[in-house]
């Protein structure tokens, strides 16, 4: 085994979509074993079976054997180079990959067109180019060799009734643009564009869920300051020093509290690529966040002389405005609102105008005696009329209501006390649901109560469900729940991505 040409001869049967390659295997020491991917080395005998996408091999030597005579000097070993083989792995990827051509190079392979670019030369008509871009593959120039854009996979050997998203999703379930279909065209910015979200694990799963995250708040030294639950709704737990906190998932700190703060944006301001604060909020929430932070350093770096209120009431548009027979004092304490806020006065009179007048509308509330005159004088003009149409009708019947003494009875004729024009009212306008049976409107009742349990979270019982689980669609748990679940409660299939839905 000390030739590279009886070595490659031992991965006859080595898997075509295997990670690595026979030629490297077989140029860095390697035989194949005969047990799928185990290779190993013919001067240290040490085995490797775990082999993974983007593999150096020469590199997972050395830290396996660093001691072995091939890896300390090969040329001096015996082993028996094959001479027609390139023997570097840059020179097996510059003979064996055109797929680094000029093309490749430049392009997003993300990109349906730029892969279906690199089928200039495809040998095999037993399934056409096109399909194989539509499922993410681009080709290698090696046989009929093509690579996923996405997982890295390599699949080969294609017959002519071959499905590519097929055999992607058999040999690679695990692949996301396997698992969405033909029907879905994913863009370079990858599938966060279409609101999914894929998988990775929190780094503090024992905090997944909001209890676990509020029981740390026990001791928590500033509850004037920052509410626990505000903190441990945005992912955040106490750890018990001061007043710092860490997010279960992406493990970020902050600290130093103020009350002002809104820990969700603080939580995007710092840690953008949390997932659990994109699951959340949104990616536009924190497209928002980061903006206003640009804006906020931005002004902050601009130095501007700082500027009191007598000096802003003497800028043009001040004076325009006072000229005008605008009220000084509306005028100042408007000046000073805006000084404020943003540490200059108004550029232009318009502005300060429509500042001040926008300000005095919403000042402007009716009184309560207004609101209690307006409202006896309707209520009055209702009692009138409705007074007026029905006492015509009832003049008789009221003659006939007796009022008990102390001393009298209590039972009153029901028929002596309602009027006529009342009785029969309510006799022709009786609702038909007044006669629906018994057991329709129990049948509603469980009806509306199943519907509100179909919204409710079925890991809490108490939020509203808000995120579909991939690949299995199910809309099951909230989004304080989501991140702490690996399996989909109901069908218990592998969770690979999230979706927030919002429902109407």
């Amino acid at each position: 085994m000390n030739s590279e040409e009886e070595r490659i001869k031992t991965f006859a049967s080595w898997p075509v979509n295997a990670p690595v390659y026979p030629l490297v295997l077989a140029q860095n020491g390697f035989y194949a074993t005969g047990n799928f991917l185990e290779a190993s080395c013919h001067w240290c005998n040490c085995c490797i079976s775990d082999w993974e996408y983007g593999d150096d091999v020469q590199q997972r030597h050395l830290a396996v054997s660093p001691h072995c005579e091939f890896v300390r000097d090969n040329a001096n070993c015996g082993n028996i180079r094959t001479q027609e083989f390139p023997h570097t792995t840059s020179d097996v990827d510059n003979a064996s990959a055109q797929m680094t051509s000029d093309t490749q190079q430049s392009s997003d392979l993300m990109i349906e067109a730029n892969r279906l670019a690199t089928f200039r030369n495809w040998p095999n008509p037993n399934i056409s180019p096109q399909s194989l871009a539509k499922a993410g593959f681009f080709y290698l120039n090696r046989s009929d060799q093509v690579m996923c854009a996405w997982c890295k996979g390599v699949i080969a050997q294609w017959e002519k009734q071959d499905n590519a998203f097929q055999e992607h999703r058999r040999f690679f379930p695990g692949c996301p643009r396997a698992q969405l279909g033909p029907l879905i065209e994913m863009a370079s910015a990858g599938i966060r564009d279409l609101g999914i979200q894929q998988i990775s694990p929190a780094k503090n799963p024992k905090y997944s869920s909001l209890d676990a995250r509020l029981r740390t708040y026990t001791n928590w030294p500033i509850p004037d300051i920052q509410k626990p639950e505000s903190l441990a709704l945005s992912g955040l737990y106490y750890q018990g020093v001061d007043d710092q906190v860490r997010c279960f998932h992406c493990n970020m700190g902050l600290r130093s509290w103020e009350k002002e703060d809104d820990p969700w944006f603080e939580h995007a301001k710092w840690y953008p690529m949390c997932q659990f604060v994109r699951l959340v909020k949104g990616t536009k929430y924190i497209q928002e966040v980061q903006e206003m932070t640009r804006r906020t350093n931005t002004a902050e770096n601009c130095i501007t002389p700082a500027m009191n209120i007598d000096e802003a009431m003497l800028t043009p548009p001040v004076r325009l405005a006072l000229e005008m027979g605008v009220d000084g004092g509306v005028i100042r304490n408007e000046t000073l609102r805006q000084l404020n806020h943003t540490g200059r006065p108004y550029d232009t009179v318009e502005d300060l105008l429509k500042a001040v007048f926008d300000g005095r509308e919403n000042n402007e509330e009716p009184s309560i005696s207004n609101v209690e005159t307006s409202c006896t004088s309707v209520c009055r003009g209702m009692t009138n009329s409705n007074s007026e149409s029905i006492a015509p009708n009832n003049t008789e019947e009221e003659e006939r209501i007796v009022v008990p003494t102390s001393g009298d009875n209590i039972g009153i004729d029901k028929t002596s006390i309602e009027p006529k024009s009342i009785s029969n009212l309510n006799t022709s306008s009786t609702s038909k649901g007044d006669d629906m049976p018994i057991p329709e409107l129990l049948s509603l009742e469980e009806e509306n109560r199943k519907l509100k349990d179909a919204r409710l979270c079925k890991i809490c019982l108490d939020e509203e469900v808000a995120v579909v689980y991939l690949p299995c669609g199910h809309l099951v748990s909230c989004v304080q729940c989501a991140p702490g679940v690996e399996q989909c409660p109901l069908c218990r299939t592998a969770i690979k991505g999230f979706v927030r839905t919002y429902l109407s």
